[in-house]
């Protein structure tokens, strides 16, 4: 038998019915469950106290005084530093150094120095080779000229003493001529050997002021030719190039085949021994400083301090910008090295700030806390501002005061 329709409807709405009445029933439980209903009540009551915290390690907030310094920014630099050069015109033949290596200067015992490069001398040793030949030359002239000078003088000698001979066979054929003893023709001919012997003597006489001109001219040309050989051993010396002090080689500008031109740097070279600080101080400043004066000097690459000396003020202000530098002498320290950027800590007063132990402090992200203790001695939280750390201790600029105690970790 089919159910009729009516009885189809009056099902479907009877399970819509008790649906709807178990979903109600359970949001009633659930809005229960969350008031607490099912949960067991705590009897009213005073609040239960809070457990003393136990021991720990704290400190007061401390008030000092602290100079105040101003920190000019300065380089490190070499107090020996220079530039290798050559006083030729050349083309660099070989380099016998590269940069980092160590080299010494003339040690005034018979060591030169160092040689670093070495520049073509081809030419150079071709004059000096050329003025030595020529010296040879105009020696062996000079032994000729004097030869011949000395065959001047025996000829001078001996033109001398045909002279003397002829005059005094003159005088005495004079002396007849005038006592009627000799003739005429005698004495013309007495004076006619005269005449000859006074000629010859004088052109023997020319003869060795020639020879000894020439031998001056020789001379001369062999003087010329001795500073002809010095210059070109001197200019042989400067293709040879030496390192000037002790140092280390921070820098090579030219190599093998470049032509090196007098004045044009080849190398750089300083003394890593000697290191300064450079800075810049304002004009305001220079007072406050003096030479010989102990001062701080920050290396922000090495993150380290170190305690200088002021060796030397230049008295010299820039106009544009109102500075003048300062050199302050470094500790020996393999650290350092040519070209670090510092901070010299220039004393300008005092100042009074708020300090913590270090290990008082936490940090949480960016955040900076310390645990500060409450009245009733329980640790609170305080976010801070930090200054400058000083031995242990650190500045604080705000979120404390002073004689708040805080908590050491």
């Amino acid at each position: 038998m089919t159910p009729s329709s009516h009885d189809v409807k009056k099902s479907v709405t009877t399970k819509a019915v008790a649906k709807g009445f178990g979903v109600l029933v359970l949001l009633i439980l659930l809005m229960m469950w969350l008031a607490g209903t099912f949960v067991k009540k705590v009897d009213p009551g005073p609040p239960a106290s809070r457990p003393l915290p136990g021991k720990l390690a704290s400190q007061k907030v401390e008030r000092k005084v602290y100079p105040l310094v101003i920190d000019q920014i300065g380089t490190v630099r070499a107090q020996t530093e220079a530039s290798v050069s050559s006083r030729i015109m050349a083309q660099i033949k070989e380099v016998l150094v590269k940069e980092r290596d160590q080299v010494s200067g003339d040690d005034g015992a018979g060591f030169q120095g160092t040689i670093m490069a070495l520049l073509q001398d081809a030419d150079i040793k071709a004059r000096l080779h050329q003025a030595e030949a020529q010296i040879d030359s105009l020696d062996r002239a000079v032994e000729a000229a004097r030869a011949k000078l000395g065959a001047a003088r025996a000829q001078v000698e001996a033109a001398q003493a045909n002279r003397d001979k002829a005059l005094s066979d003159y005088r005495r054929y004079d002396e007849l001529w005038r006592s009627q003893a000799a003739t005429g023709q005698q004495l013309e001919h007495a004076r006619a050997q005269k005449d000859v012997a006074e000629a010859n003597l004088a052109a023997a006489l020319k003869d060795v002021r020639a020879g000894e001109s020439e031998i001056k001219r020789i001379e001369a040309q062999r003087e010329q030719s001795e500073a002809g050989v010095s210059e070109a051993r001197v200019m042989l010396g400067y293709t040879v190039i030496r390192a000037p002090f002790t140092g280390k080689v921070v820098r090579k500008l030219l190599n093998v085949g470049d032509m090196a031109s007098p004045g044009q740097p080849i190398f750089l070279i300083e003394t890593s021994s000697q290191l300064e600080l450079q800075a810049f101080l304002s004009e305001s400043l220079i007072p406050r400083i003096g030479l010989h004066q102990e001062m701080k000097v920050h290396i922000d690459a090495l993150d380290r301090s170190f305690l200088g000396a002021v060796r030397e003020i230049v008295p010299k202000s820039d106009p544009s910008t109102r500075t003048v530098m300062v050199k302050v002498t470094l500790p020996p320290d393999p650290a350092l090295v040519n070209g670090l950027f510092g901070r010299l800590s220039v004393p300008y007063g005092t100042y009074e700030a708020f300090v913590v132990p270090i290990g008082a402090v936490r940090e949480v992200g960016q955040l900076t806390l310390v645990e500060a203790l409450s009245s009733d001695g329980y640790p609170q939280r305080r976010f801070v501002t930090l200054g400058q750390k000083h031995d242990g201790l650190v500045e604080v600029l705000s979120g404390l005061q002073e004689n708040d105690v805080v908590v050491i970790r």
